[in-house]
């Protein structure tokens, strides 16, 4: 590796640490420093010709005569640009929700209880308590029994855990924000998601924002439409016999009047399979059938649906949000009797609530076009 000649050395080896000027490399033989004004990152491999010094301390560095980079590492580039964009969409709510009054919670990520949802939950072993515990999904009964407490508005942005798979959406692990408010009625709490969505458009210095090829202005309103809209225009695109069409509306009517059901989770996953994938402009799904979220409110014209909503921009699912059910007796049969400080909370008096939970992996997906979430933990 190093080269005697009688006043200068070439030396090559990786970059370990950065520490302006110097740098420090490391070979089989061992470690040196060299003082440089160039810029390298961690993982570089370099060739350098200089002499050898001494400081102070009576510790060795290299003077260079000239540098010269034989290897990049491409991999450190990437993960330290993405960490930093991260760190500014994180860095931007801390912010505006400070400045709208909202008390930060930073709530565990071990769970004594499984919660009752249809996803499926990480289970790890704690020695020292001798006792296994899970992994949260969302932090959303720490910030209730907050809320119970006479608190108006709360946020907290922390990493959830589920164990559904992966795709180029969806990962094991993610970052998410939840915030919970009593002043906000249902109406108040979509437009309040849409002014957050566009200020962080605009505080990344994005007006336009290309979405598989189609530029979306920021200044325009977000669509919203019931779920049973957006079936209904659907399939009346679609060429059919007139007697599947009259099938269909038929089907529709008596899923909005009686209490089927069996119909509105089906038309639940026809607008995942078939429309989902057409829709690429930021637009809000609301009234989602009762199966699917038990915790939620129902909808006062039609029992079988609920006040939930969707926020989907380039077939992504962004946000989820809902009106809090405050009846005693109904969320005693979801729960089972595991969270009984909530419940006895509930008992006492709880106010009407609208909580929201953001997905911030796949807001980055989108400003920054990376096709795979995989990208943005590969840190």
């Amino acid at each position: 590796m190093i080269i005697n000649f009688k006043n200068y050395k070439i030396i090559y080896g990786k970059v370990i640490r950065i520490k302006e000027p110097f740098l420090e490399i490391k070979d089989y033989s061992g470690k040196i420093q060299i003082y440089s004004k160039k810029k390298f990152f961690l993982g570089d491999i370099i060739l350098v010709y200089g002499k050898i010094k001494k400081t102070k301390k009576k510790s060795y560095y290299i003077l260079p005569f000239f540098i010269k980079l034989i290897i990049k590492n491409l991999n450190y580039i990437n993960s330290n640009y993405y960490f930093k964009k991260n760190f500014c969409i994180y860095n931007f709510f801390n912010n505006y929700f400070k400045k709208f009054m909202f008390i930060f919670a930073n709530s565990n990520n071990i769970c004594k209880y499984k919660s009752n949802s249809n996803s499926n939950i990480f289970k790890t072993y704690i020695f020292c308590k001798k006792k296994f515990f899970f992994l949260k999904i969302s932090p959303e009964f720490y910030i209730k029994k907050i809320l119970s407490n006479n608190y108006n508005r709360i946020f907290d942005i922390t990493k959830c855990y589920r164990n559904e798979g992966c795709s180029n959406i969806h990962y094991f692990e993610f970052n998410m924000l939840e915030y919970y408010s009593l002043n906000f009625n249902f109406k108040n709490s979509i437009f309040f998601l849409e002014k957050i969505i566009k200020n962080l458009f605009l505080c990344m210095n994005k007006f336009n924002v290309e979405i598989y090829n189609f530029i979306f202005n920021i200044n325009t309103l977000f669509k919203k439409i019931s779920l049973i809209e957006i079936i209904y225009i659907f399939f009346l695109k679609k060429k059919f016999l007139f007697k599947k069409k009259f099938f269909f509306i038929y089907c529709l009517f008596k899923c909005y009047n009686l209490k089927n059901y069996f119909l509105s989770n089906i038309f639940f996953k026809i607008f995942d399979k078939k429309i989902k994938k057409k829709k690429y402009f930021p637009y809000f799904l609301l009234f989602f059938p009762r199966n699917n979220s038990p915790l939620t409110k129902i909808f006062n014209l039609n029992i079988n649906f609920l006040k939930r909503f969707e926020l989907y921009i380039s077939n992504i699912e962004i946000s989820n949000g809902f009106e809090e059910l405050n009846d005693y007796f109904l969320q005693k049969k979801n729960l089972y009797k595991k969270n009984k400080d909530f419940l006895l909370k509930l008992k006492n008096g709880f106010n009407y609530t609208n909580g929201v939970g953001i997905g911030i992996d796949r807001i980055s997906m989108i400003l920054y076009k990376i096709k795979h979430i995989k990208k943005i933990f590969n840190e």
